[in-house]
C-alpha cells in the first residue's frame, strides 16, 4: 500500500506488488475476503503471502503459524485448533462491566454440576437425570466412562477433576433448567445459586453469564460476539472439523472466572489476570 498526497489530506491507494499482481491473476480472487495464505511452494518470486481483510486474523495467524512448529510433546494441529481462542480472550477486553455475583454465578454453576455428579452415585433416579443431559455433551468414550465411575461415590470423586468446566456448568444449567427446585437438594452450591437467581435473576440468567463469559464463534454463530452456545460434540479434526473444534472450546473463561471467584478477586482483573 502506497501513500498518495492530495492537498493537505493523505490519501493511500492499494497498488498491488508485482509479485500480488501474478497471483492475482493466477486465480486469486478474493482479495478483501477472510485472510489465507497463498503462494505455498512457489518458489520463484518472493514464496508466500497472508491476503485478505483483518476479519477473522487470530484464527489466520495461527493457521499459518503451525507449518513453522515441530512440537516435542503437542501435536501441531492444537495450536491452529485452540491458539485463536487463546488470542481473542486475551487481547479481547470484556470484563469491566461483570459484577461480583455474576461471576460468583458462573462458579456456583460449575460448582452445582459438580455436586449434581457426586450425588448421583448415591441416587439412581438423579444418575439417570445426569447422563440424559450429558449424553448430548460428552462422546459415547467419555459417557461410558462417567456412566462407570457414576456407580460408586470413590467414582464420582474421582471424575470430577476430570471434567471440562464447560461440562459441570451446561449439566447445572440443563438441570435447572429440566427439573426446578430439584438442584438445591443436592448441595450448598445449589442453594447458593437458587438464592442468587432468586435475589437477582439477571445476575444469573444464561444470557447474562454467556455475553460475560462467551466465547467468539465466527463459523459456528457467523459472529464475533461471545457467547456459550452449548452446541454438544465435534470432531477433534480434520479442515472445518477442525475449526468447529476450536470454536467449541468453552471451559477457559468459565475456569478463570471461577478461579478469581474462589480466589476474592474482583471481574476487573481478569482483564490483567487472563493475558497473564
Amino acid at each position: 500500500m502506497n501513500p498518495r498526497r492530495s492537498g493537505s489530506a493523505q490519501q493511500f491507494a492499494l497498488r498491488p506488488l508485482p509479485r500480488l499482481r501474478g497471483l492475482i491473476g493466477a486465480g486469486v480472487q478474493h482479495v478483501w475476503g477472510p485472510p489465507d495464505l497463498i503462494g505455498i511452494g512457489v518458489t520463484a518470486g518472493g514464496g508466500a503471502y497472508l491476503l485478505g481483510s483483518l476479519a477473522d486474523l487470530p484464527y489466520a495467524l495461527a493457521s499459518m503459524e503451525e507449518d513453522f512448529i515441530s512440537p516435542e510433546n503437542v501435536q501441531a494441529l492444537i495450536w491452529r485448533e485452540v491458539v485463536p481462542e487463546l488470542l481473542v480472550v486475551s487481547v479481547l477486553p470484556r470484563w469491566w462491566d461483570v459484577s461480583q455475583d455474576e461471576m460468583h454465578a458462573a462458579a456456583l454453576y460449575q460448582r452445582c454440576g459438580e455436586e449434581l455428579l457426586i450425588a448421583s452415585a448415591s441416587n439412581l433416579q438423579l444418575r439417570e437425570k445426569v447422563l440424559g443431559i450429558l449424553s448430548d455433551h460428552l462422546s459415547p468414550a467419555r459417557l461410558e466412562e462417567t456412566s462407570h465411575a457414576l456407580r460408586h461415590p470413590n467414582g464420582a470423586a474421582a471424575l470430577v477433576p476430570r471434567m471440562l468446566p464447560a461440562d459441570t456448568f451446561f449439566l447445572a444449567a440443563e438441570f435447572r433448567s429440566k427439573f426446578p427446585g430439584e438442584a438445591p437438594l443436592w448441595g450448598n452450591a445449589g442453594r447458593d445459586l437458587d438464592d442468587l437467581a432468586h435475589r437477582d435473576p439477571s445476575h444469573a440468567s444464561l444470557e447474562r453469564l454467556s455475553e460475560d463469559f462467551g466465547m467468539p464463534h465466527p463459523a459456528m454463530a457467523q459472529s464475533n460476539t461471545p457467547t456459550l452456545l452449548n452446541t454438544g460434540i465435534f470432531p477433534v479434526s480434520g479442515a472445518f472439523g477442525g475449526r468447529l473444534f476450536g470454536e467449541s472450546w468453552e471451559s477457559s473463561n468459565l475456569y478463570w472466572a471461577r478461579l478469581a471467584d474462589e480466589m476474592g478477586y474482583s471481574p476487573v482483573m481478569l482483564n490483567v489476570l487472563v493475558p497473564t
